[in-house]
């Protein structure tokens, strides 16, 4: 399989969040209906569809979604405007948005995670 020179392929960002407000276990595939939804709704099938979005990382908490470099302002707005997921009442914050998955998972997702945990105080 041949590969794309680099000036034909698409740039892609990660953008880490953190999911607030939902009691059961969500999975990736629930989060990226209601995302691609929210796409369909603001930006029309053909806008979304240069988006190039994927839930990369899912824990039940804090994720990574992947989308294009030109379609990010997009995507933050959509994955902002999510209210609800599967009739639960669901706040998406946007943590920061990173040109690797490995810098967006060390940079944004440790730090966020060893905040939340009080190392028995």
């Amino acid at each position: 399989m041949r590969r794309l020179p680099p000036s034909l392929r698409h740039r892609k960002r990660y953008i880490a969040f953190r999911l607030i407000g939902h009691s059961g276990d969500l999975d990736k595939r629930e989060i990226a209906l209601k995302l691609m939804d929210s796409m369909i709704s603001l930006f029309g099938e053909v806008g979304s569809s240069y988006a190039g979005i994927w839930v990369e990382y899912f824990d039940g908490e804090y994720g990574i979604v992947r989308c294009y470099n030109k379609a990010l302002e997009k995507v933050k707005i959509a994955l902002s405007l999510i209210n609800e997921i599967e009739g639960e009442k669901v706040l998406p914050l946007i943590i920061g948005v990173s040109g690797t998955i490995k810098k967006c998972k060390t940079k944004y997702l440790e730090v966020f995670k060893d905040a939340n945990t009080t190392n028995g105080l």
